[in-house]
């Protein structure tokens, strides 16, 4: 019997809820209509009585203007009575006058308010009434709390309501964010296709470009500019050697020019000093100097530095120095060779230098190796969005069970079942 009993209580138990994951939308709103219908319904009949309830008061409060005061009561009461009266019947008449909004919720509010009001009213202004007016105050008490009777009838309901309107729109959400994902990962996909085939179209130009190139690396003319690379990189190595040679020297003329230069300024000799510091200043300049001005300046250095070497003013500490001012010609001849030998190597240079970017072969190399640079960057570029794509997409798809965990049960707290929700292929595990 026993069993027979615990077989029947299973059998009893309601199947779990079954809805299609694009049914979702229409099936909350179906509910929601149910829900406030269900509320209409529950309410209707206390919000009249509310209504009623306060028309009546309103009713009351007038006759408290015409009532007449009892004889017998003690004069200090009457008198008290006499001044609370009117406080009391304005209060009530502010609080009663308030209007009663259509929509429930907003109902339940102003009632709630007017009910308090009314009741601040009783317990201020209207205690002062009760042995005054022991009849008519009797009357507001029974009104009030008549009104207080109904706003607790209707608040079950309404609870009730607000708590499945607050699951149907937490679904609503849930359901919308799972949607969002969906499209967000298809659009994802589209632009991850627009990628994938834009990089393939530049790995196409790239390996165009390479074989260019290596067609240019076995032309025949570009055989003969290898002399002339080959000349251009010799010279360019002379050059900068020449231009070593220079800073060596130049730096050490300045060196024993600034000494000068202080001896100047000690002795205010201004004019010497003035002549050294510009031979000094061409000589310390990042940039190479004109031959023709350095050599001008040199010339009127030159003879005021052996004089302060000749009257022991300046020393020369080392066998550079010693041998850079050696003799009044010995600065200058050297430091204007090296300069007119840099200008003369940088000059072949360019020649050469404008020689071959002017030759065909060697610019359409360059072209074609701008090309494959700037293509070579694009692919990179592309290569990056796409992984960061991808990455954004799977910590998009990681947010999918947690979503679809929620929503089936925010679907069983709604319809009071287990939920199965039938979803997409999108939502499968194996995605």
């Amino acid at each position: 019997m026993f069993e027979r009993l615990k077989n029947l209580i299973k059998s009893e138990k309601p199947a779990s809820f079954q809805i299609g994951f694009d049914e979702i939308p229409s099936w909350l709103d179906n509910r929601e209509i149910t829900v406030t219908e269900t509320l209409a319904k529950q309410t209707n009949t206390h919000m009249n009585n509310i209504q009623l309830s306060i028309n009546n008061l309103k009713q009351t409060i007038q006759i408290f203007r015409a009532a007449q005061y009892n004889k017998e009561i003690h004069p200090k009461l009457k008198r008290i009575a006499k001044n609370t009266l009117p406080q009391f019947i304005k209060s009530m008449e502010t609080a009663l006058s308030k209007p009663l909004p259509k929509d429930i919720e907003r109902f339940y509010s102003a009632a709630a308010e007017i009910l308090k009001n009314c009741i601040n009213s009783s317990k201020g202004q209207g205690k002062y009434l009760q042995t005054v007016f022991p009849d008519e105050m009797k009357s507001v008490k029974t009104g009030i709390d008549a009104i207080g009777h109904e706003i607790n009838e209707m608040t079950g309901g309404l609870a009730q309501y607000r708590r499945e309107t607050s699951q149907i729109s937490d679904a609503k959400k849930t359901f919308g964010a799972l949607i969002d994902i969906e499209n967000d990962t298809l659009k994802a996909q589209e632009k991850l296709i627009r990628i994938e085939q834009r990089m393939h179209e530049n790995r196409i130009k790239i390996d165009v470009i390479e074989k260019e190139l290596q067609i240019l690396e076995h032309d025949v003319a570009h055989h003969t500019l290898s002399e002339q690379r080959k000349t251009l990189q010799k010279l360019t190595e002379e050059c900068e050697g020449t231009i070593r040679r220079y800073s060596v020297l130049s730096m050490t003329a300045s060196h024993v020019l600034r000494k000068a230069e202080n001896v100047a300024h000690k002795q205010h000799k201004n004019s010497e000093e003035r002549t050294l510091k510009h031979a000094m200043d061409l000589l310390s300049d990042h940039d190479v100097p004109i031959v023709v001005d350095l050599d001008e300046s040199l010339k009127l250095s030159l003879p005021l530095v052996l004089r302060m070497i000749e009257r022991g003013e300046i020393i020369l500490k080392n066998k550079e120095e010693r041998t850079l001012f050696s003799g009044p010609n010995k600065i200058i001849d050297e430091i204007t060779t090296l300069l007119t030998t840099h200008a003369n190597q940088k000059t072949q240079c360019e020649s050469i230098k404008q020689a071959l970017c002017s030759h065909p072969v060697i610019s359409r190399s360059e072209n074609f190796s701008k090309e494959k640079n700037h293509l070579e960057a694009l692919l990179l570029k592309e290569q990056q969005s796409q992984i960061e794509l991808n990455e954004w997409c799977n910590e998009l798809k990681q947010n999918i069970p947690s979503l679809k965990q929620k929503l089936e049960k925010t679907f069983g707290e709604i319809s009071g079942n287990d939920v199965q929700i039938q979803y997409p292929d999108y939502f499968t595990p194996s995605q």
